[in-house]
């Protein structure tokens, strides 16, 4: 993600006055520094749409709301693709099969399937390290953050995310990401057990950039594609980067969904539809400097978006990365146990 502003006008069917005979604020739920505000301007202009946002950052808090009345707050929400066709069993979500239909060539077809009938693809990337390079080299392994050496211990932010801080260890173990093994991920709980003296934070770090004095006291942290711009515009002397491990990461894909708390609203799927055009989209993905599932819109992107290896990794580095699966419900009771217990 990153802050970097471009010029691109909304094709002319997005020009019109707008639809909506008044303002009709709209509610997304969403991860911090995810979404255009430029992008939200022009669906305010065009629609008479204001889209409000508040910001999670972290997945467990958010399923959390969405799993209670709370997520009657919103209409809209933005969620990794495993846990979007899990949660959408308890009829969560409203099913946008209909909507797919008139956006499906935006999409590449790996994503809009990896969304299912539920989702539309938003945004997709890696997993990896962030450093700050003027202090320290380029981490070649996972070991550098799963038992770091003496220069960095207490200087480290890791994110106690289940699936994620789990998939760490095991990855640096030599195991499949999302093994069900229950002896693997015994062995993967012993790793992150020595791990934790040496944290400064348990926290994803980009929560850190609204509490400047606490990130200065991070070098090496655990984050996603995209992450170090959002770092190095919070601390624009800083020198963040972004590496993925010689042993493999996992490879996400956010979805955008719509929150089943009745009748969808035309302004809900004005949103969607509008955020899935390729104008939009490559203004929304420049802005915010995240990959996006829609070749159409990458053709429309500037060198510098399309050429940095940070979104689009090379054959070498997708080849040792695992697309996020679904874990049976004991593999997920465990890797909540161990969160907890680390905690």
């Amino acid at each position: 993600m990153k802050a970097f502003c471009v010029s691109i006008l909304a094709s002319t069917s997005f020009l019109a006055s707008p639809v909506f005979g008044q303002q009709h604020d709209i509610y997304l739920y969403n991860w911090d520094e995810f979404l255009s505000d430029s992008v939200v301007t022009q669906l305010s202009d065009t629609y008479g749409i204001s889209l409000k946002q508040q910001f999670f950052s972290d997945e467990s808090i958010r399923d959390e709301v969405l799993l209670s009345e709370r997520r009657g707050a919103f209409e809209l929400v933005i969620v990794e693709s495993v846990k979007l066709k899990a949660l959408a069993k308890q009829n969560l979500f409203h099913n946008l099969s209909d909507l797919q239909q008139s956006i499906e060539s935006n999409f590449d077809p790996r994503w809009a399937d990896g969304c299912g009938e539920y989702g539309i693809p938003y945004a997709w990337g890696t997993s990896g390290i962030l450093y700050r390079s003027d202090k320290i080299s380029a981490p070649e392994s996972w070991m550098a953050i799963l038992e770091p050496d003496s220069k960095v211990s207490g200087r480290i932010s890791m994110y106690y995310d289940p699936t994620d801080l789990v998939s760490t260890a095991l990855l640096v173990n030599q195991f499949d990401p999302f093994t069900n093994n229950e002896q693997e991920l015994r062995v993967a709980y012993k790793t992150l057990q020595l791990q934790k003296p040496h944290l400064e934070s348990n926290e994803y770090v980009i929560d850190h950039i609204h509490q400047l004095e606490r990130l200065a006291n991070i070098d090496l942290a655990y984050g996603y594609s995209g992450d170090s711009y959002v770092l190095n515009d919070a601390e624009p002397e800083a020198s963040w980067a972004y590496t993925v491990p010689q042993e493999g990461t996992t490879l996400w894909l956010e979805c955008m969904a719509a929150i089943n708390n009745g009748e969808l609203s035309p302004q809900a799927t004005t949103i969607l539809s509008f955020l899935s055009q390729p104008e939009i989209a490559a203004q929304n993905a420049m802005d915010s400097w995240f990959a996006t599932p829609s070749s159409k819109a990458k053709a429309l992107t500037s060198q510098e978006y399309q050429n940095d290896p940070e979104l689009f990794p090379s054959k070498e580095v997708l080849d040792r990365s695992y697309l996020y699966q679904p874990l049976e419900p004991n593999s997920i009771q465990i890797r909540n146990r161990i969160v907890d217990s680390l905690r």
